[in-house]
């Protein structure tokens, strides 16, 4: 079975970008040591630095899925009053095509 792929986007209020920021680099660090993980990356909008992006790589949905029951993960509803809403989370499973190395995360 193809890895799983989430797209996690987070929004800050106007200007609390930095603060969000900040707020989620303890899950990043956590989630490098899951079993399972094979990529959990941030990113920030270039257009809108209020918005980041997390790109991640799970190995089955049993890892996502106790991934998602971790403390670092269900702490960032820690920083909702500096977020516009809740995370917009989707999952997707890779198509890859043309050159392999470069048709999927």
């Amino acid at each position: 079975m193809a890895d799983i792929v989430v797209v996690a986007t987070l929004t800050a209020k106007p200007g609390m970008g930095d603060a969000l920021a900040a707020g989620l680099q303890d899950a990043v660090v956590q989630t490098h040591t899951e079993d399972g993980c094979v990529l959990y990356a941030l990113h920030r909008g270039l257009e809108d630095p209020d918005t980041l992006v997390f790109v991640e790589r799970w190995t089955s949905p049993e890892a996502l899925e106790q991934h998602s029951a971790q403390p670092w993960v269900t702490g960032i509803s820690a920083l909702a009053d500096i977020m516009t809403g809740p995370p917009h989370v989707a999952t997707y499973r890779a198509l890859p095509a043309g050159d392999p190395a470069k048709g999927r995360l």
